[in-house]
């Protein structure tokens, strides 16, 4: 299992600080199992904060047809709950699932909200990672709403591959998760997405090795994105 000192939220503390803030929070981890639902929006009292210490999930939404979306995928480090915790927003039907074991920590709003008895300098440093991973996801959102934005999956698919590249600041880069999750990310049908896959391969665009993918000229950046042309091949 990660020591909590390694995840984003407990940045710049020492283990033992780590410990001495969870048992501050008054917060115990819990296990699941995979495929177990570790937490569900809008259930209980709203006022916690989820981080998954070990494993991988994923946030899930179910619509009213029952068709299954996933919103965000998480491994170590990843928070969930917060638009519930701080902000008290409804969001029904979306679920936090594990695809593997989980270790999760909750973390209680009030005590994340207020300093301690003791005004522990760690509790300082925990909001500030706390608003600077908050931040982070806000960006990650602004890129998938800019994927989903696009009309065609042929443009879907570029669009996420521009983003990867800008990320790595190469032409070759590695997708963040398997094929099947691109379908997902890009709201696709996982067959037609592989056919348009397979045109952008054979127009000579992008080649692909698993989760391989490398841009064959910096042609698709366009004009505006000047700086591709410099990016190691």
């Amino acid at each position: 299992m990660k020591h909590l000192s390694q995840l984003p939220l407990f940045q710049g503390m020492e283990e033992s600080e780590c410990l001495q803030m969870v048992a501050c929070l008054q917060s115990n981890p819990r296990t699941f199992h995979a495929g177990e639902t570790a937490y569900t929006y809008g259930s209980g009292d709203g006022q916690t904060l989820g981080l998954v210490q070990e494993g991988q999930a994923v946030l899930v939404k179910i619509d009213a047809r029952g068709s299954r979306t996933i919103l965000e995928r998480m491994g170590p480090g990843g928070i969930f709950g917060e638009g519930v915790a701080f902000a008290s927003l409804p969001c029904d039907s979306v679920t936090l699932v594990c695809e593997t074991a989980c270790t999760v920590l909750f973390l209680p709003r009030a005590k994340l909200a207020a300093p301690c008895a003791k005004a522990c300098g760690c509790h300082h440093q925990l909001l500030e990672n706390l608003l600077g991973l908050l931040s982070h996801k806000a960006f990650a959102l602004s890129e998938r709403v800019e994927v989903l934005s696009c009309r065609s999956i042929r443009e879907k698919l570029l669009c996420t591959f521009r983003i990867c590249a800008f990320e790595a600041q190469s032409l070759r880069f590695t997708l963040p998760f398997s094929l099947s999750a691109l379908a997902d990310y890009i709201c696709a049908d996982r067959s037609a997405m592989m056919r348009e896959l397979k045109k952008l391969k054979e127009e000579g665009v992008v080649e692909t090795t698993g989760r391989q993918i490398a841009f064959l000229s910096s042609e698709p950046f366009g004009k505006a994105d000047l700086c591709a042309a410099s990016w190691k091949e």
